[in-house]
């Protein structure tokens, strides 16, 4: 989402409201040095907002801290809530994460009990926030609404507002737009109630305009210009400033850029064209998010105007401007645009390099998706499990019960069967009895039966997967050629059951065809379509093609219609010739193969094809290498060189060449063993985050 993080508006007009030089902060310095009481207390707080005029975290922090022991030493709750009010927010603007979750909890008691309602709600919103920012989107969401209840049950609207916008944020970043687009507008609407208008309403109108982007709603968005237009104009009544107040600007350059976007999606290009040069007036810094918001949409304009070359040169701006800023989806929507524009300007081969750099991106962002989604689902496995062992304890009970109840009815009646009077009676409460323990005895048999039906469930398909892994494990080599001229290995581990990595090879006399490939996505669907890349292989190996031949062919056949999932596998497909050590190959979107020489281990520079069922009838370049005789060639799967550990870091490219450099050479087996082990020394227990596949051949020849 194109959003300036909380508070930044305000604390833009804060800081141009106060014009201060470094002699005043000095003279404050020197105040200090003699400055008791309520007079020393006050100046620590102005030399805090002085030193958000810098940019030295560290200065901030310490002067924060020094405001903030001076409230507490002075016993002065109403200034101490204050200072842990700014401290959340100078972690929050500074992306001290986990700052923020160590303090946040104190810090949000102690202003609730100490403190005014709308800083207790702002900090909350800050605390909220970071969650839905730092992926932890369950956790943030239950924040958001716990929230939301809270001030609902205090009858805050301000508060309940801000609960909407960060409740909003959390269904957003879970890509449930229906549900966050409701809860923007509900938040919309009880801020703009509030007197004096909160300046967090200029964030909820664009969060809800990115929404109605995403849903193509474009009338509802125009519609909602409208009150966004008036809201701004509210405010600066209200504040009693100039439309071109510098803290304002920011937010009249998203209200613009939000009317361009509708106008976009309509067709009024006239209009569209307007509201971007009105938002271009109201952005001062071209290294704003404004300005990188602007020029997204600036370029969206001239490529709908079909004015390519002109839109290329803008999208060289924006990417130089995207080099380590913004988020990961910013990064892969502005690649993707640029790639359509190479597209239209016939530069396929900069289009697919784009489209291959977007994937290794989304890759790395499903892995992480998917690390989130298996933690939940174990969470709600435990849950499960705990539940059955309850019910499991209630029968047990049951049975108990109603043994009891047998026993005492058989004694109640061994006694009153003397009675005759009572005889008919006791007939009778033993019979309702009986039926009462019969429906309690079927009830057990139902519960029973379901246990042992979900138990059965649960082992069937552990069964299946089991036999899923065979099936595929069988489907690749286990055996390898024993020839003096030939050393080669290979092995997969699958992340999961079943993975989507795969490799192979096919001996022809003297010639050498092998391949090894990584299928977008994990587990049953992928391991089917990396059946399909093996068989096609295979077959197109035994006909003797060259490896681009065989990389085209493939990809015809598994980009067509039936690939309604999308799905695509990048592979490196080989052609040695053991009789010369001639290498034919052609790489497919995978990482680039390490070449090992005496003195000197690389990694092969290739061109960039595109992954394989991506685009159907694409030609595949092809490349080869005059001779890698007596020098090993290595390929492997991105499970190797992104292996994490606990803390998430990756084994990395520069150290498998560390280990390949350094490590003298004894065999194919061996470098692979090696490699295998030095990874699970990496990870240090942590569970597999992806497949893991290599292969290594050495053609082996007596050149004298």
């Amino acid at each position: 989402m194109n959003l300036n993080r909380l508070f930044t508006s305000l604390l833009l007009m804060v800081m141009s409201m106060v014009c201060v030089n470094a002699t005043e902060a000095d003279d404050i310095k020197k105040k200090l040095e003699h400055a008791q009481g309520k007079e020393k207390l006050e100046l620590l707080g102005v030399q805090y907002e002085l030193s958000l005029e810098g940019d030295d975290y560290n200065f901030m922090w310490r002067c924060l801290n020094d405001y903030l022991k001076e409230a507490q030493f002075q016993g002065n709750k109403s200034k101490e809530s204050d200072a842990r009010y700014l401290r959340i927010e100078l972690f929050y603007n500074n992306d001290q994460n986990d700052s923020i979750y160590h303090y946040a909890p104190d810090d949000l008691a102690f202003i609730h009990e100490n403190g005014s309602s709308e800083k207790f709600y702002e900090a909350w919103s800050c605390f909220v926030n970071t969650y839905v920012y730092d992926g932890s989107l369950t956790a943030g969401l239950k924040e958001a609404e716990k929230m939301y209840n809270q001030a609902k049950k205090h009858k805050n609207d301000f508060g309940s507002g801000l609960a909407c916008y960060v409740m909003g944020n959390a269904y957003y970043n879970m890509n449930n737009l229906d549900e966050a687009s409701e809860i923007y507008q509900r938040g919309i609407d009880l801020l703009m109630q509030q007197t004096p208008i909160p300046l967090v309403l200029a964030e909820l109108f664009s969060s809800e305009c990115d929404v109605l982007e995403k849903q193509g709603r474009y009338d509802v968005l125009e519609k909602l210009t409208v009150s966004w237009h008036n809201f701004l104009e509210k405010f600066i009544e209200e504040k009693h400033i100039s439309k071109n107040h510098s803290g304002m600007l920011p937010n009249w350059a998203y209200y613009y850029l939000g009317c361009a976007q509708a106008a976009l999606g309509l067709g009024k290009m006239k209009q569209a064209e307007d509201m971007l040069n009105e938002s271009r007036k109201m952005i001062a810094f071209e290294d704003s998010p404004s300005y990188r918001a602007w020029l997204y949409y600036r370029i969206r304009y001239l490529s709908m105007l079909e004015f390519y070359p002109e839109a290329l040169l803008q999208s060289d701006q924006l990417v130089a401007l995207h080099d380590g800023v913004g988020d990961m989806a910013e990064l892969i929507r502005v690649k993707q645009q640029r790639a359509e524009i190479l597209t239209h300007l016939g530069r396929h081969a900069e289009a697919a390099r784009l489209y291959n750099e977007m994937y290794q991106i989304n890759d790395s962002i499903n892995i992480s998706d998917t690390k989130r989604q298996l933690a939940e689902m174990n969470t709600k496995y435990a849950l499960d499990e705990e539940r059955m062992k309850r019910q499991e304890e209630q029968m047990r009970s049951i049975i108990a019960i109603a043994t009891i109840i047998v026993l005492s009815l058989a004694i109640f009646l061994f006694f009153r069967i003397r009675s005759a009077r009572r005889l008919k009676k006791a007939h009778e409460s033993l019979e309702l009895a009986h039926g009462k323990l019969e429906e309690t005895h079927q009830q057990l048999l139902t519960a029973y039966d379901q246990l042992e039906e979900t138990t059965a469930a649960k082992e069937r398909i552990e069964s299946d997967l089991r036999i899923a892994r065979n099936i595929q494990m069988s489907m690749v080599p286990s055996l390898f050629p024993e020839r003096d001229d030939l050393d080669l290995y290979a092995s997969m581990s699958p992340a999961k059951e079943v993975g989507g990595d795969l490799y192979g090879y096919l001996l022809l006399g003297d010639l050498l065809y092998f391949c090894l490939g990584d299928v977008s996505g994990k587990g049953v669907p992928a391991s089917l379509f990396m059946a399909q890349a093996t068989r096609l292989f295979r077959t197109l190996a035994a006909q003797k093609k060259q490896p681009a031949e065989i990389a085209t062919q493939i990809n015809d056949a598994l980009s067509g219609d039936d690939n309604e999932q999308g799905m695509f596998v990048t592979m490196f497909i080989g052609l040695v010739d053991l009789t010369t050590g001639h290498l034919h190959f052609c790489n497919a979107g995978h990482n680039p193969p390490v070449l090992i020489s005496e003195g000197k281990t690389e990694f092969i520079e290739m061109i960039p094809n595109l992954p394989i069922g991506l685009m159907p009838e694409f030609e595949y370049e092809g490349e080869e290498i005059e001779d890698i005789s007596n020098r090993p060639m290595f390929v492997y799967s991105d499970g190797l060189n992104e292996a994490e550990n606990r803390q998430q870091e990756q084994f990395t490219d520069e150290r498998l060449l560390e280990i390949l450099e350094t490590t003298p050479f004894e065999s194919s087996k061996q470098t692979i063993e090696l490699l295998a082990s030095e990874v699970e020394k990496h990870r240090d227990g942590a569970d597999p985050n992806d497949d893991l596949t290599m292969l290594c051949v050495k053609v082996i020849r007596n050149n004298e």
